[in-house]
């Protein structure tokens, strides 16, 4: 290629590169290149929605740890009957206190009932208390506890005294016995059944004449010289329902509104009016524990002194010498106590009839030797209208739910 060739080709080179400028400073820009860019490329494997971070559980609350059978033998479930609170405390692996959970029936909880609580993944403990009130109950995780061991369920009334008054709260406690795992993503359900920590207990104190087979003495002054009361170191459990802390208190008799005739094992008949020979008292108290010989009936006389004192639990207990509430369990499904007692007295003859005036002559002057020193006889026992036992006193028949126990027998 020769040099003219060369430069005809620059030179056709630069007039092109010259029309192109000139199309791309009209007004018109159609001529102009246009940079696009390039879609991106689709992902080939999109992600879902995120992993769960949490699991839910749906706590399933029954109590059906009493004595009230269906036909076929199975317990009715009575929860919704007679829990209207429930406190659900919970804890994670270590044993700390995570949260507090509180839910009131509006006005009962329905029939098979579950709480749902939505926890992150992990292992958890779980305690609920039903019915508990701060005016009567209190719990001490609202400040000084953190462990699942430290927590305390305690009567509010000790703040201030030992003596309790009528509990008007039926407290309830369930848990689950050991942790549970909660898994992200999954729903699951766990039973917990519940058991009542308050007893009924209604002490019926009455009198039989020394000697006699059946009836009973009908001088009110018996009823109307005693009180009764009711000992035991209960006021404080853990929230693994164990009693602790233990400091005895002393349960105040009182009255139920209305007395009812109660679902024993023995044979049963509606509870009379009571009459006035007969003394009657009402309490309401914390659990029995079997093995607890701190649990006491004590009966006082008009003085304060103690006439009579008995172990409801433990190896001579009242309750306990039952062979049907030897257990734990039987203990913790009963929670309604019929005590009835029964003790001699024994009273003078009534005095004759004076006779009429003048029938008797006087004696003479100087007839009568005066008594000497110390001759005269004590009044015997029966000149007061109390009981003739041994001090303390004893009880002849004792009935606990319509089971009899004979506790001394009777002098014919």
């Amino acid at each position: 290629m020769n040099k003219t060739h060369q430069l005809f080709l620059l030179f056709l080179g630069l007039l092109l590169s010259a029309g192109c400028l000139s199309g791309c400073i009209k007004d018109d820009l159609s001529d102009c290149p246009i940079n696009v860019d390039p879609d991106p490329d689709p992902d080939p494997d999109p992600d879902p929605d995120p992993d769960p971070t949490t699991g839910t559980l749906r706590l399933a609350l029954t109590y059906t740890m009493h004595n009230t059978q269906e036909d076929d033998g199975t317990y009715v479930d009575l929860f919704s009957q007679q829990v209207r609170k429930v406190d659900v405390f919970v804890f994670d692996e270590a044993g700390h206190f995570v949260q507090q959970i509180t839910e009131e029936a509006a006005p009962k909880f329905a029939e098979n009932y579950t709480k749902e609580i939505e926890l992150p993944g992990g292992n958890y403990q779980f305690v609920v208390w039903g019915n508990h009130y701060e005016d009567e109950t209190d719990h001490n995780y609202d400040d000084e506890a953190d462990l699942l061991n430290e927590g305390r369920m305690t009567l509010t009334q000790t703040a201030r005294t030992t003596e309790i008054e009528m509990l008007t709260d039926s407290l309830f406690h369930g848990c689950t016995p050991q942790q549970v795992t909660v898994v992200n993503g999954e729903d699951q359900v766990v039973p917990i059944d519940l058991m009542k920590n308050r007893n009924d207990v209604r002490v019926v104190v009455r009198w039989r004449e020394k000697g006699m087979t059946e009836g009973y003495c009908h001088h009110t002054e018996h009823a109307q010289n005693i009180t009764a009361t009711l000992t035991d170191n209960n006021a404080v459990h853990d929230f693994l329902n164990n009693i602790v802390d233990k400091q005895e208190v002393t349960y105040q008799p009182g009255r139920f509104p209305e007395w009812y005739n109660p679902f024993f094992h023995g044979e049963m008949e509606v509870y009379p009016t009571e009459e006035a020979y007969t003394y009657v008292a009402d309490f309401s108290e914390l659990r029995l524990m079997k093995d607890n010989a701190d649990a006491r009936l004590v009966i006082r006389n008009a003085e304060g002194t103690t006439v009579y004192d008995r172990a409801l639990t433990g190896p001579n207990g009242l309750i306990t010498l039952l062979e049907e509430y030897q257990t734990q369990e039987a203990l913790d499904r009963e929670d309604r106590y019929l005590i009835e007692l029964l003790f001699e007295c024994e009273h003078e003859d009534e005095p004759d009839e004076p006779d009429g005036p003048g029938t008797d002559e006087p004696d003479g002057p100087g007839t009568d030797e005066p008594d000497d020193p110390g001759t005269d006889e004590p009044d015997g026992p029966g000149t007061d209208p109390t009981p003739v036992p041994e001090d303390p006193w004893s009880a002849i028949t004792i009935v606990v739910n319509g089971w009899t126990l004979i506790d001394k027998d009777i002098e014919l």
